[in-house]
Parts: structure tokens; C-alpha cells; sequence
């Protein structure tokens, strides 16, 4: 029997499986997102670990069945947030995943009535690009829903999965869904629920009352998960993020830094012990003084005045830098004197290096694999040079990421924008075509020179010149453009193959040796009559083939040298 919209949202469908994808986001996102540090007191705390239930930090809770009562306190003063793990993904995980928006073989193609176009204004595509990544990376069980307000020019949100309470879903497709909302109906917020389905939006205030319903001629449901990977096989609500199995990894990294800093103080102030001697005045403490009768801050002063004005007394401390020591001279049985006892007078305490160096390289051992299991095979950058099969291997595990991600990214892009277009227009007039791409210029600027040294022929440096000018100008697109035209007008990669040319059996023709020669002052030439290069590359239209522009180009510059050496002739 088909739950009526009222019944779907009263029973709740799949809500235990919506608690499981509230709890996973929660302990992800507790180790991935920055958070602000709380302040509590000791007192507080202490009460807190003492008490024999759990509470809903679940680090915490582990850290406590590990330590005593005193060490955890201590541990606690030093867990600062944001976490270590939180610092380590949006430093240096999220800029390297942020490669997806430069891949050189990208598609963005709208078609709406005909007119095809590779960015439509409606879709507000730059900002909602950036939304969409961050909902993969830190948000993967939320939902984008097309919900088309013609007013605000509000066409599409995404949904947490903390308002979601009732959805029948497939393993890739939302068949309907309820979930908590708010609208403005005559400048006044009704919170309620809005239900959504194949057919019908509708708006139900908290007496489950319909306030709003409107049709719609999409047949499907305007609504689809973030994130298309299952968790689970027989669940269909807990999704799959990148971090999924990495929290095991983050876990004991923020324990092992938290470890780490707890060290730190010991460097710095060691524990100290020495000979008991007679001391009026306990090393640390201040000499009490009428001086102590002053309040110790402007919000105690009020209206009060010091009883007496004396300067406060210092500490009595004999580990003060330049104190003096004065050690009674013991003497030996024989009448020498103990040297021992002015030696040992002090003692300092330090943790041992062994503890220190393997609780530093376990913190590098995490850490890299933490950044191999996001980005593929990582290694720091003065790590010791790979072989050519290594190198090769890790390319290919970092595309393998990134790739992942395009193919996320394109797939929930791609249902978005379609179904909003189609909302807007009709689903029979719209078209649309997105790939975020499969290569994205993993190799830094000195390998692809290096490579460029080793290519074999002309054919290969040729294509590595490319590559060269799209990686050093993936943030400037129009220059990578220009870039590629350029170098595959210039008649010789190379000065090697220049040189190659020149020394062979078949003397060079004039042209292209001054093509090659005045490379720069010839596109100039170009340019003055026919304006910039990649401008005129375009306007040439799809239906000429890149091969013959470049032929075209190629023959226009060189009637401009050979006019140019004709005039120089006349003029002689």
C-alpha cells in the first residue's frame, strides 16, 4: 500500500538509517572541521571524568578508558582545537583535491532550445561548484534539491541530513523525501516539513495542515543524495565519504600530537631535584610583603586604594638565571672535598630521546598515510628520489583520486543542473553535458622540463610543451590557450631539433628559419594585422579541424615574412 504524503512523514521511513548517517557525519566531522576551543574548568572537568557514563564525545570517552583520572586531565588541557587532523585536511588535503576544477579535458555543455552554450546564468554555476565540493568532501550524506523560487531567483539548496526524516530511496535515486523547512508566507516564517516526490512539492506546517503544494512536470524526484557510494549493501542512506576509513588513522594521530604536545613544556622546564638544604623561602614562592595587600588587577581596584605602595617582591627561586649557589663543602673520609655533592646539587629530568624520536616518526608514519589514503601515493618533498616506475605509480594514484572525485562531481553537477533547467524550461528543451575531467597536470614544472630534456624525438617534446604551458597556467586559461597555439606554430620544439635542421642534408627553407629566429617579432607582426592569436584561432569556428587552423596560421606568417623581405628588397 503507497503512504499517503501525511502517513510517509509520520512514519518516518528509513529513520533508523537516517540516525546512522547523522551519527557517521558527526564522528567525521568531529576530526575533518575546524571548531572553536572551549573553555572549561578543571573543577568541571574533573567532576566530569570521575562520573561512570559516557558522554557523546566519543575521542574523549576512549582517551578516558586509557588514563587515569590525572593524566587525562592533563591530556585534556592539551587537545586544542581545531584538532591536529582538522588543520592537517583543509591545509593540505583540500587545496591538492581542489585540482578537479583544472582538468585540461573538462566539459560543460548546455543546450536550452537549441542555443548551446558552456555556462548558463541561471545556474549561478561558480559558487554552487564550490558548494557541491565541499558537501562531497565534509558533507556526503546531504541532499541538493531543486526547488524553484522565482521571487528570490532560489533555484536549488543543499539539505542537511540532520533535517531529514523520512525518505524511500533506491541505491542511487531518491523516490520521495520529507524533510524539516521553513517558508515565508506573507512576510511571516511558518517552520514545518516540505515533502517532495515524482509529482508534487508539498509544505506542511507541525499539525501536518498542507500550507503549500504545487505541481511539477519534471517526473522524477527533485531531489538527489550528494554522494553516490553505498556504505553499506543492504543500506541506502549512510553514504560512503572520502574520510570514511581514514578515522581509525585520524584518531591516533590527534592522540599522538596531543601526546607530543604534552612533551613540550618538559624540554622547556625540566623536572628539577636537589639537596635539601635549610630555605626559609621554598623555591617558586614569592616572599610574602605589605606589598601583597594591593589588588592584582584594574577590575579589583574599583574605588579601592593600596593600603601600602611597595614594589613586589621576587621569586626566592635558586633555578633563576644568574643565581648563585652557594654549596657547603663536604669532605671526603681522606679531607678532600666531595665534589659529588656541588655536582649533583641539581638535577634535571628530561623524557628519554628514544620515547621522544619514536613518538615523532610514528606521528610522520600516520600522517603520510593519512595523505595517501586521500591523495594517493604521497611522500615529502625531499623525500629520496624514486625510479621511473615509482614515480609513474604515483601519478597514477593520485589521478585515481581525483578522478574519483571528477566523477562524483560531474554526476551530481549534471543531475542538478538539468533538473533545474528542466524545472524552469522543460525538460524537453534542455540538454546538458558535464565532466570535470580525467587529467589534471599532477607533475610539478621541473619534472616536465626533465622530461622534456629525455624526450626521445620532436614528437614527444612537442607534446611536453603543451603540457608545460596548461600546468604552469592551469589558474589562466586563456594564457594556457594562447600558449599551445603558439607552440605548435613554432616550426622547431626545440633548440635541439632547430640545430638538427639546420646541420641536415636538405638546407632549411628561409622562412622557417626565420619563423624560428624572429619567432616573437613575427606574431607581433601577425597580431597588428589580425589582431591576438588565440582570439583568431577561435573565430575560425568548430568546423574547421585544429590541424588545418595551425596550417592556416602557419601560411598567413609566413606571407607576412616573405612581403616583409620584398619590401626590405625594394627599399634597398
Amino acid at each position: 500500500m503507497v503512504l499517503t504524503p501525511v502517513e510517509f512523514l509520520k512514519k518516518k521511513v528509513n529513520y533508523s538509517h537516517i540516525l546512522e548517517a547523522q551519527q557517521q557525519h558527526r564522528d567525521i566531522s568531529y576530526f575533518v572541521q575546524s571548531s572553536l576551543q572551549k573553555e572549561i574548568s578543571i573543577e568541571y572537568l574533573r567532576q566530569w571524568t570521575n562520573r561512570k557514563y559516557a558522554s557523546n564525545d566519543k575521542f574523549l570517552n576512549w582517551v578516558k578508558t586509557v588514563f587515569k583520572t590525572d593524566n587525562f586531565l592533563s591530556f585534556f588541557k592539551y587537545l586544542r582545537h581545531p584538532l591536529a587532523s582538522a588543520k592537517l585536511v583543509n591545509d593540505d588535503v583540500k587545496p591538492q583535491l581542489r585540482r578537479v576544477f583544472h582538468a585540461d579535458d573538462s566539459v560543460f555543455k548546455y543546450t536550452l532550445r537549441g542555443v548551446e552554450e558552456t555556462c548558463h546564468s541561471e545556474l549561478k554555476s561558480e559558487k554552487f561548484d564550490d558548494e557541491l565540493f565541499d558537501a562531497i568532501l565534509f558533507n556526503h550524506n546531504d541532499v541538493v534539491v531543486q526547488d524553484i523560487d522565482l521571487e528570490e531567483k532560489r533555484f536549488r539548496e543543499i539539505i542537511s541530513i540532520k533535517n531529514i526524516i523520512s525518505v524511500d530511496c533506491e541505491k542511487d535515486k531518491i523516490n520521495r523525501i520529507a524533510y524539516r523547512s521553513c517558508i515565508n508566507i506573507g512576510g511571516k516564517e511558518v517552520h514545518g516539513y516540505s515533502y517532495l516526490d515524482k509529482d508534487q512539492y508539498i509544505f506542511f506546517d507541525h499539525d501536518f495542515t498542507a500550507v503549500l503544494h504545487s505541481i511539477h512536470d519534471l517526473e522524477d524526484c527533485p531531489v538527489d543524495w550528494v554522494s553516490s557510494e553505498n556504505m553499506f549493501t543492504e543500506n541506502h542512506v549512510v553514504k560512503k565519504s572520502i574520510f570514511s576509513y581514514a578515522l581509525a588513522d585520524f584518531e591516533e594521530f590527534v592522540f599522538l600530537k596531543t601526546l607530543q604536545r604534552m612533551t613540550e613544556p618538559n624540554g622547556a622546564i625540566p623536572v628539577t631535584t636537589k639537596l635539601k638544604t635549610k630555605d626559609n623561602n621554598p623555591a617558586g614562592n614569592l616572599k610574602k610583603t605589605e606589598s601583597d595587600k594591593e589588588p592584582m588587577s584594574s577590575s579589583m581596584i574599583g574605588g579601592q586604594k593600596p593600603d601600602l605602595i611597595n614594589p613586589i617582591s621576587s621569586s626566592e627561586s635558586q633555578l633563576q638565571a644568574g643565581t648563585v649557589v652557594s654549596v657547603p663543602a663536604g669532605n671526603n673520609a681522606d679531607g678532600t672535598i666531595n665534589m659529588d655533592v656541588v655536582k649533583n646539587y641539581f638535577q634535571f629530568h628530561y623524557l628519554p630521546v628514544e620515547s621522544l624520536d619514536y613518538l615523532n616518526k610514528r606521528i610522520t608514519e600516520i600522517e603520510n598515510r593519512i595523505l595517501s589514503s586521500l591523495l594517493g601515493d604521497y611522500e615529502e618533498q625531499n623525500a629520496a628520489a624514486k625510479n621511473e616506475m615509482q614515480v609513474s605509480k604515483g601519478y597514477v594514484s593520485k589521478e585515481d583520486k581525483l578522478r574519483w572525485l571528477s566523477k562524483e562531481l560531474s554526476r551530481i553537477k549534471k543531475l542538478s543542473d538539468f533538473k533545474t533547467l528542466a524545472l524552469l524550461h522543460g525538460k524537453e528543451n534542455v540538454a546538458v553535458e558535464v565532466f570535470f575531467g580525467t587529467d589534471f597536470f599532477i607533475e610539478s614544472l621541473d619534472e616536465l622540463f626533465t622530461s622534456f630534456k629525455l624526450a626521445p624525438n620532436a614528437i614527444e617534446r612537442r607534446k611536453i610543451l603543451k603540457r608545460i604551458s596548461q600546468n604552469r597556467n592551469k589558474h589562466n586559461l586563456q594564457q594556457a590557450k594562447r600558449d599551445v597555439i603558439l607552440y605548435m606554430i613554432l616550426p622547431y620544439a626545440s633548440d635541439t631539433d632547430f640545430a638538427t635542421a639546420l646541420n641536415g642534408v636538405v638546407k632549411m627553407q628561409p622562412d622557417l628559419f626565420e619563423m624560428q629566429t624572429r619567432f616573437d617579432f613575427w606574431i607581433a607582426m601577425f597580431e597588428a594585422e589580425y589582431g591576438q592569436i588565440e582570439v583568431f584561432y577561435e573565430s575560425l569556428g568548430d568546423d574547421m579541424k585544429e590541424s588545418e587552423k595551425i596550417i592556416l596560421i602557419t601560411n598567413l606568417i609566413k606571407n607576412i615574412i616573405k612581403n616583409e623581405q620584398q619590401a626590405i628588397i625594394s627599399n634597398a
